[in-house]
């Protein structure tokens, strides 16, 4: 009998087979008057279709009447359903499913959410806190935070981690989600291509629509490059991925203001997947730990006698065995002495105020600050901090140790590959006044 996950977030409603994804179904609808369209097939006409669009129905999951012509969308529970009926018809369903759901639901929505599931073709036998799940597979003893990216918001749950990982507060920071930053970069690009090509792709629903379909390979190669050259209509536009950064700023501060509210001297900041595809994400915190795509999922399917019920009233399970002291080694990005400035390699000493690249040539190291075609990895600066992010397949090593997330360089840190001698340490170059 197959076992697996159904994750609860409207940034994506995701499947897992066992520890396999299998879907990942943003949470938007089009409500039309005969028919619902739901996920990526509504997400493909949001912006030329304005008017139809509902993506808030997992965050205000209720029964409140909607206006609508269409009998099957009377309230947001209803489109909750179909986004289910759609996830069952897009993959193979596990036979036993457990919902991970974000800690910010309130009772009366889980209730809500069980009475859907009842009636979707989803078999539902086991109820987790995603965040729990996740702290409690990778933390080690202390109390921890995970940030979870939603749509329209961020959450951040704080998990106090001894024998059992144990969900203590989950908080929301309003208008910090997907869609938020999404907004923030449309506009960067509008201005460029106003900028420098005359053009507005905000006047034309079709072409804002083309806007955010592309929008996610822009950020992803800027974040890459340092740069992108954005092209939309036979019209090209150059931006920076410092311009991406400074328009998440906003977003972020208020992010990292309820972390620090949040957080004890020795927690580590444990941020989902999805903060890696955001410019400035990995400076979210100085501790902070990205977690794989499918943590929950591991983390799940080696807690399920925990978390299976045989009961069909199935309850919330917010507290499950941390894994063994010994066995958890997590890559944290510590608070630095010195912040790093520079890039020094060999006799050349490298200003990172704009984006620096690692790559290859001629079998040896080099960083420069023109983009290769195949950087091995990009050195950004944001709020002063330099952030070191390794390009997708690239093997490299930092302080001896491999490179496994997007981390923060410190003054002293040495970036190489393995078994090799070449390494590039990052520096920190003090100004004194006469």
């Amino acid at each position: 009998m197959t076992q697996g996950v159904l994750e609860i977030n409207d940034c994506g409603l995701r499947v897992f087979d066992g520890t396999d994804e299998v879907l990942d179904s943003p949470g938007v609808a089009i409500i039309e008057p005969q028919k619902i369209l739901v996920g990526n097939a509504a997400l493909m006409r949001a912006r030329s279709h304005p008017t139809q669009v509902n993506n808030q129905f997992w965050r205000r999951l209720s029964l409140e009447s909607l206006k609508s012509e269409n009998a099957r969308c009377r309230h947001h529970a209803d489109l909750a359903y179909c986004h289910l009926q759609e996830a069952a018809e897009h993959c193979d369903l596990p036979a036993e499913v457990v919902l991970a759901v974000p800690g910010n639901f309130t009772r009366e929505q889980l209730a809500l959410l069980l009475g859907i599931v009842n009636e979707s073709p989803v078999n539902a036998v086991g109820l987790v806190d995603a965040a729990s799940a996740c702290i409690a597979h990778s933390a080690p003893r202390g109390v921890h935070l995970h940030i979870e990216l939603q749509r329209h918001q961020t959450l951040v749950s704080r998990v106090a981690v001894h024998e059992h990982a144990v969900l203590d507060i989950a908080e929301t920071v309003n208008d910090a989600g997907l869609q938020n930053f999404q907004d923030a970069w449309a506009r960067v690009f509008t201005d460029a291509f106003i900028m420098q090509c005359r053009f507005d792709p905000l006047h034309s629903a079709e072409a804002e629509q083309q806007l955010y379909d592309m929008m996610p390979q822009w950020v992803n190669r800027a974040m890459r490059q340092g740069e992108v050259l954005a092209e939309l209509d036979d019209r090209t536009a150059k931006v920076s991925l410092r311009q991406l950064q400074d328009a998440s700023t906003p977003i972020l501060s208020r992010v990292r203001a309820l972390i620090d509210n949040l957080a004890e001297s020795n927690s580590v900041v444990f941020v989902s997947h999805r903060w890696a595809e955001i410019p400035g994400g990995a400076q979210l915190a100085e501790r902070i730990h990205l977690l794989p795509h499918n943590c929950v999922a591991q983390s799940i399917s080696q807690r399920w006698q925990e978390v299976h019920s045989d009961s069909a009233a199935l309850r919330l399970v917010n507290a499950l065995s941390a894994a063994p002291a010994n066995e958890v080694a997590v890559q944290v990005n510590s608070v630095a002495e010195a912040a790093a400035t520079h890039l020094l390699y060999g006799h050349r000493a490298l200003a990172a105020q704009q984006p620096l690249f690692v790559s290859w040539k001629e079998g040896k190291f080099t960083v420069t600050p023109t983009p290769p075609d195949h950087p091995a990895a990009t050195i950004t600066n944001h709020a002063g901090k330099l952030a070191l992010r390794v390009d997708a397949g690239t093997q490299l090593m930092l302080n001896g140790k491999e490179i496994a997330a997007p981390v923060n360089l410190s003054a002293g840190d040495r970036i190489g590959v393995a078994d090799g001698e070449e390494v590039i340490t990052a520096i920190s170059v003090e100004r004194y006044s006469a």
